[in-house]
């Protein structure tokens, strides 16, 4: 176990050590799509790139245990960064379509290593910050891993259409490495030296303990479904073709303007989530999501039905992001040195299914048009609402039922549950998708 923390980190300082995934991320997602249809790649095949990007996410948990072992984790976030930033940065400087297969390569590589940086940045708000005070720090992390999608994306698009490929590539990396530096500034606690093949037996006990309750395996399950996954916010810019948006609105929707609609949204969840249950967040962000690519399967392919559906789908993000790192934390706010580890079990899950239902958004696309890409988003959301409430009814019958209230876990008004089963039920029941 590390050391214990003596002093809890501020939870707004964590917003800035979630820049570099955000600005990652936010190249995959806004610019990608963007860079390749301009070189005339068509769309079903941009979805099925960005749905590769997401594997490293989903297998993350197999990795993520070197996160716990020799240097702190702060040490670890600002060495995946940098890594990260060099991969990134150079397919800006591929030949396409030409290099395609590189241009892959290296944005796997790349999302892979800045990905590690959400287990880092997640396991130091679980055992660095104040219990009472997670909900605001998921907030934070949210809205600066959107408010660097708002800086990130706007900045790549504008340079990539204004600049030189070298410049470009350039800013990407310094908006990736730079802020990554704050987490020196974060007080944890030297890692405790003990036997390696000890300290990985406590990993695989402390986060089979936590999969095998119940709230442990449905959480999983949660996170295996299309609710909250939010994916077209991966395939919006490379729309604009379809709703026939100029350039510089597109650099401001999926970049300055959007970023900062998103990171509102996260931050005012942030404060509600403290006081708030979380699961119903969960669900509505679901619905709303469903509501959201319905107007929009049906309305004119004009500008301004792009303007509000993209705006309101990207603050809707927020609010399924908040919910998911809020819950997250919860879970793992007492796994000591095996933090990052079990951080990773349930975003893991929850980027598979990002990955799936990009790929089925981008066949439907290739189907039936723009039409069919956001009726299939919707009825995933919708389907995906439905079977949650199902497993939540028979998961959790009324007389043993957890609620979760003000960030406390209760048992339900008909009988107190043993000692053993609130021991094991301290897993919430739901995790969500996305935000780091």
């Amino acid at each position: 176990m590390n050391a214990p923390q003596t002093r809890f980190a501020p939870p707004w300082i964590f917003g800035i050590t979630n820049i570099p995934y955000g600005v990652a991320g936010t190249y995959c997602g806004v610019a990608m799509p963007f860079i390749l249809r301009k070189h005339g790649i068509p769309i079903e095949t941009i979805a099925a790139i960005a749905a590769l990007t997401f594997l490293p996410a989903a297998y993350q948990l197999f990795w993520a245990p070197v996160i716990d072992l020799g240097i702190r984790r702060r040490s670890w976030l600002i060495l995946c960064s940098c890594l990260g930033a060099i991969c990134l940065a150079a397919t800006l400087l591929l030949r396409l379509p030409d290099q395609l297969t590189e241009y892959q390569i290296l944005m796997v590589a790349g999302q892979a290593l800045v990905g590690m940086v959400a287990s880092c940045n997640g396991a130091l708000v679980a055992t660095t910050v104040d219990p009472a005070k997670r909900g605001r720090a998921a907030g934070f992390v949210n809205a600066g891993n959107l408010g660097a999608a708002a800086l990130g994306g706007g900045v790549v698009l504008t340079l990539f259409n204004n600049s030189t490929p070298s410049i470009t590539a350039i800013a990407l990396a310094l908006m990736i490495i730079v802020p990554s530096f704050v987490a020196l500034f974060i007080k944890e606690a030297a890692p405790l030296k003990q036997p390696l093949l000890r300290h990985l037996g406590s990993m695989g006990k402390e986060v089979w303990k936590a999969v095998r309750a119940r709230q442990g395996w449905t959480g999983i399950l949660f996170c295996l479904s299309p609710v909250g996954t939010v994916a077209l916010t991966n395939l919006f810019s490379g729309l604009s073709s379809d709703y026939h948006v100029s350039h510089q609105m597109i650099e401001w929707i999926n970049g300055y303007g959007g970023g900062l609609v998103t990171a509102g949204g996260a931050l005012a969840s942030g404060f509600l989530l403290d006081r708030c249950d979380r699961r119903k967040f969960y669900l509505l962000s679901g619905l709303l999501t469903a509501l959201c690519c319905s107007v929009m399967a049906f309305a004119p392919h004009t500008p301004i039905t792009f303007i509000i559906g993209a705006l309101s789908y990207l603050l809707i993000a927020g609010l399924a992001y908040a919910s998911f790192s809020a819950v997250v934390y919860e879970i793992v706010g007492t796994a000591g040195s095996t933090a990052s580890t079990l951080y990773s079990v349930f975003p893991a899950a929850g980027n598979q299914a990002i990955a799936y239902v990009l790929f089925l958004d981008g066949k439907s696309h290739q189907v039936c048009g723009t039409k069919g890409l956001f009726l299939c988003d919707a009825a995933l959301n919708l389907a995906g609402v439905v079977l949650l409430l199902t497993l939540l009814k028979f998961a959790f019958p009324d007389r043993a039922k957890v609620q979760t209230l003000n960030g406390k876990e209760e048992v339900g008004e008909e009988e107190e549950a043993p000692e053993e089963e609130r021991q094991r039920d301290k897993v919430p029941a739901i995790a969500g998708k996305g935000g780091g």
